[in-house]
């Protein structure tokens, strides 16, 4: 049964990878000319005139993208109105117009470093705003987010891999090619037409204000600093180990069917911490054990490659986590992919500046630094949350603890619960509507009230479940959001483990249970329970 269960819910997963839509299609190919990323300054590093335009073009890129992102960021916090798609298409527009005109500057009979300049400031001014308005269009729950980051980072890595094989009289169009169907799509896209965003349920009231940068750091801060740390080292090295065709893309494919293997093997989990307890952990001792081999081996020359693969997770699961908390709106879209875009900007022109500073030096000595003090950080983070969970009372009334105010704990890894361990035979995806994933042999008081033998069919089961879930739902006119906290809370789980689930601060979750407690008229756990068994 146990086998059976696992090729179920391997099958599951890659049917939701089947899923796929043109506008992934066009995703890819905007990732594989993404002006700012290190793989296409390798690709464009080949052409005679990116030597003289290159580096005043990525600076004022960067520059802009920092202060764009800032102003949207703090426009996002005054709680200004909302026009993403008007200001998605011209922002769009700009972008489209600036990375053409770079092109053509490249193959123009004289440099025009003013242009380059000019045209750098454009396409960084306009970046967070047409990230904004991918992220919208493509949301989605975590586990399907980060299928999507290894689909796009895969067929990136290949489609640059193609583009640096063609010669330069066709390398410039294709890339042109691909710009145009990377941007142009978006024009087409209506963001609130899209079915993961129409789909989404709302949280409690999208936040604005101080208060939602503090909830949207505290999901996301562990993820932002892999995704910053990423960014900074390729940026910073771009011309130097991690600058050559092997460690870019040999390292890119196999990372990206490794994290896809991971989406459809222990998806049934929440990702987040599990990527951050087992995944990254395991690629950092690889590298280590490759490392240690002596100079001018085999292994230790493969440890480059494994470290860009590592930094690489880092990234995709950075990515994913920003579409799946775009996709659960706790905070609004703008706030969440501005910030985000600024945070690695700013990591960027770090790096811009500091191999401007120091021209001709060997920066591959400060990847095992800079890789040593991520993990030193996230074994820390993870230290302190097992010490956490094991100090905290695991009793109580679950009433009392969603009642209790919000801390700062961040939602992908936060302290682990009794129930964390527990053995779920029905999946619970991450942000997978509960109601359609959830088994009744995970659900003890429904299972012990009900007249099932063990050889009772799972599906009448799950049926029955998500039956009288719905009907408590509809009876007391729970919003979508809180029907899936519902379920999540009838099981036994506690706020911890749903925020994991749901890619929501510990916060939002209690609020959604102090709703939910309120409207069903209950204080304590087994009174939900009871309801719930009466269905």
């Amino acid at each position: 049964m146990a086998n059976v269960e696992k090729d179920r819910a391997a099958a599951g997963a890659f049917a939701r990878l089947a899923e796929l839509r043109p506008r992934h299609g066009a995703l890819c190919a905007f990732a594989t000319t993404l002006l700012s990323c290190m793989p296409v300054i390798v690709v464009l590093g080949g052409v005679p005139r990116y030597a003289a335009l290159g580096d005043s073009f990525l600076l004022c890129l960067l520059l802009a993208a920092v202060a764009s992102g800032a102003f949207l960021c703090a426009r996002a916090l005054r709680g200004a109105p909302r026009d993403g798609n008007r200001l998605a298409r011209g922002a769009v527009v700009a972008y489209l117009a600036a990375a053409l005109a770079f092109i053509v500057l490249l193959v123009a009979p004289d440099p025009w470093p003013l242009g380059a300049a000019g045209a750098g400031l454009v396409a960084g001014g306009a970046l967070p705003a047409v990230l904004c308005a991918w992220a919208r269009a493509v949301a989605a729950p975590m586990d399907r987010s980060l299928a999507l980051c290894a689909l796009v980072g895969g067929g990136a890595a290949l489609a640059g891999w193609i583009l640096a094989l063609l010669p330069l009289p066709l390398l410039l169009p294709a890339f042109c090619v691909l710009v145009v169907a990377g941007t142009v799509p978006l024009l087409l896209i209506e963001s609130e037409d899209s079915p993961d965003e129409a789909d989404a349920p709302q949280a409690v009231p999208v936040a604005c204000g101080k208060g939602a940068l503090g909830r949207l750091l505290s999901v996301t801060w562990l993820p932002l600093l892999g995704l910053a740390a990423y960014v900074f080292m390729t940026g910073l090295v771009a011309h130097g180990a991690f600058g050559t065709m092997p460690a870019t893309y040999l390292g890119s494919l196999p990372e990206a069917a490794l994290v896809l293997l991971v989406c459809a093997r222990w998806g049934r989990r929440p990702l987040l911490p599990w990527c951050y307890r087992v995944l990254v952990p395991l690629l950092a001792a690889v590298f280590v054990v490759l490392g240690a081999f002596p100079a001018g081996t085999f292994p230790q020359e493969a440890s480059v490659t494994v470290l860009y693969g590592f930094y690489l997770v880092l990234a995709m699961i950075g990515c994913a986590l920003f579409l799946a908390v775009t996709h659960s709106r706790e905070v609004a879209p703008e706030l969440t992919c501005s910030f985000a875009t600024a945070v690695t900007a700013a990591a960027a022109l770090l790096a811009q500046v500091l191999s401007a500073a120091m021209p001709g030096s060997d920066f591959s000595s400060w990847l095992p630094v800079v890789t040593g003090l991520f993990v030193a950080v996230l074994l820390l983070f993870l230290g302190r949350t097992a010490w956490d969970g094991l100090v905290t009372p695991q009793g109580g009334a679950l009433g009392a603890e969603g009642a209790a105010g919000g801390e700062g704990v961040s939602a992908g890894c936060a302290p682990a619960s009794a129930a964390d361990g527990a053995r779920v035979p029905a999946r619970v995806a991450d942000g997978v509507p509960a109601p359609k994933a959830v088994g009744a042999a995970g659900f003890g008081a429904v299972a012990a009230a009900s007249p099932a033998t063990p050889t009772a069919p799972e599906p009448s089961l799950r049926d029955t479940l998500e039956a009288r879930c719905a009907e408590v739902s509809a009876a007391r006119s729970l919003s979508p959001r809180e029907a899936e906290v519902l379920v999540y809370l009838a099981r036994g789980f506690t706020p911890a483990y749903i925020a994991k689930s749901l890619v929501l601060s510990i916060s939002t979750v209690r609020t959604h249970v102090r709703n939910i407690y309120r409207k069903l008229g209950i204080n304590k756990r087994e009174e939900l329970l009871h309801l719930i068994d009466e269905g």
